[in-house]
């Protein structure tokens, strides 16, 4: 059976089988779904804002996955089901030693299946993704994807016949190394097949000023681009810093070159052997490629001993809480979690002024910049922070302030609502 109308509040049954009424008339006198009076309706009405809505998150990588775009997803998830919305996952099965069909955090993760030859695999993960979605074309709502690439492309091309409203969000990294938004390969191919599926999605997700114009000079349609950032849980507040003798600088994310970590030990030599006095570590959680060459860098440097190698961490939050200064040294970002993460515990960041972190970081306000492949910048601005105690906590309060104000969930949420929103009257109009 059918869900009911999710705009125009008609009961039906959901995705899970229960009887759900629409809760999108978020009007002061509106009645609530449970019988609740007038009185309480402000409180309740954020909490049941989704209730019907049938949502489908595919995600273009490896699934579950510790990356930012894979985090952001499950996170964002997670606070659409908090408001009331059906979320379910579908994935490559980028292993085979993953299932077919699992539950995440409480989250159904189905995956396509495809083999993993070169050019023959993408094009066989495309065609399969677009059955898939014929095949399950009535459970939802609406698609969003996170990583624009071969599923966004193939979502686009059967768009007529799924009538499924698709969003598909521009991460960064992916798209900028080797995928749809890497200028280098726009005539490559696979790439130029992508692209032309990419003309038939509804929306493109933008997360910073920088990607609009990437999109815009890919040839993307200026109405096909909406703007809505990464969120983040803001509900806890940060803890002080240690305050030891030692101070820690850190990084967390990819160990790749385009991430500019050989960048951040450079610096971090020149900043030791500008301070002889303080006690300095640095702390580098991820893994990638060029994890053993890194080590061979420090170890180079002399560096062996005040380097901590955290590897893969779950844990992201304890991780930032034990640092005093975040550096986010990379040479191509779309909106960086990390950078957003640090400034939610109320760290000090450092940033290479590149788009995506000059999204979030203005100079000498809620953090600094240094030109990206600087290392001599960079233990500049390392120094003045180690230096000036008060200029830290002051850009350490600001940047706080900045993800709270902007980038918190709630607000997150209520963006992409009016997305969906648009998806839906689209939807219905056309099923009319």
């Amino acid at each position: 059976m059918r869900a009911g109308n999710r705009l125009t509040g008609t009961p039906g049954v959901g995705a899970a089988g229960v009887q759900q009424v629409d809760a999108w008339d978020l009007s002061p006198g509106a009645a609530a779904c449970d019988g609740s009076t007038p009185a309480n309706i402000e409180q309740q009405s954020k909490a049941a804002s989704l209730v019907g809505l049938r949502l489908l998150f595919a995600v273009d990588s490896r699934f579950p996955g510790l990356g930012g775009a894979e985090s952001q997803a499950l996170k964002l998830a997670a606070a659409l089901r908090e408001r009331g919305a059906y979320v379910e996952f579908v994935t490559p099965r980028v292993q085979p030693s993953q299932p077919l069909e699992e539950t995440f955090n409480g989250f159904t993760v189905k995956r396509v299946d495809y083999p993993h030859i070169r050019w023959i695999g993408s094009l066989v993960l495309m065609v399969s993704f677009a059955r898939y979605l014929l095949a399950n074309r009535r459970r939802f709502d609406a698609l969003h994807i996170h990583i624009t690439h071969l599923l966004a492309a193939s979502a686009g091309y059967v768009r007529r016949w799924t009538g499924l409203p698709v969003t598909t969000k521009i991460s960064g990294f992916y798209e900028f190394e080797g995928g749809v938004l890497d200028q280098r390969r726009r005539f490559m191919p696979l790439n130029f097949l992508i692209r032309k599926g990419l003309t038939q999605v509804d929306h493109v997700q933008t997360i910073s000023e920088q990607t609009r114009e990437k999109l815009l000079e890919a040839g993307f349609r200026d109405e096909q681009i909406r703007f809505v950032p990464n969120g983040i849980d803001t509900s806890l507040p940060p803890q002080p810093a240690a305050g030891g003798q030692t101070l820690v600088i850190g990084y967390c994310g990819r160990l790749r070159e385009v991430k500019g970590v050989h960048v951040l030990l450079d610096a971090f030599a020149r900043t030791v052997q500008a301070n002889p006095g303080r006690r300095l570590i640095l702390r580098i959680a991820g893994d990638g490629d060029m994890i053993e060459s890194l080590r061979a860098q420090a170890e180079s440097l002399g560096m062996a001993s005040q380097v901590e190698w955290m590897g893969m961490i779950e844990d992201t939050s304890s991780f930032f809480k034990g640092l005093d200064i975040y550096v986010q040294p990379s040479f191509a970002e779309g909106l960086p979690n990390s950078v957003m993460e640090a400034m939610v515990e109320q760290r000090a960041v450092i940033a290479s002024d590149i788009g995506g972190n000059n999204d979030l970081v203005e100079d000498g306000v809620t953090g600094l910049l240094f030109a990206a492949g600087d290392d001599a910048g960079l233990a500049e601005r390392l120094s003045r922070l180690i230096d000036n105690p008060e200029l830290r906590e002051n850009v350490a309060v600001s940047g706080r302030g900045l993800i709270v104000g902007r980038f918190g969930f709630d607000r997150v949420v209520d963006e992409l609502l009016d997305l969906y929103r648009d998806d839906v009257e689209s939807k219905d109009q056309v099923q009319r």
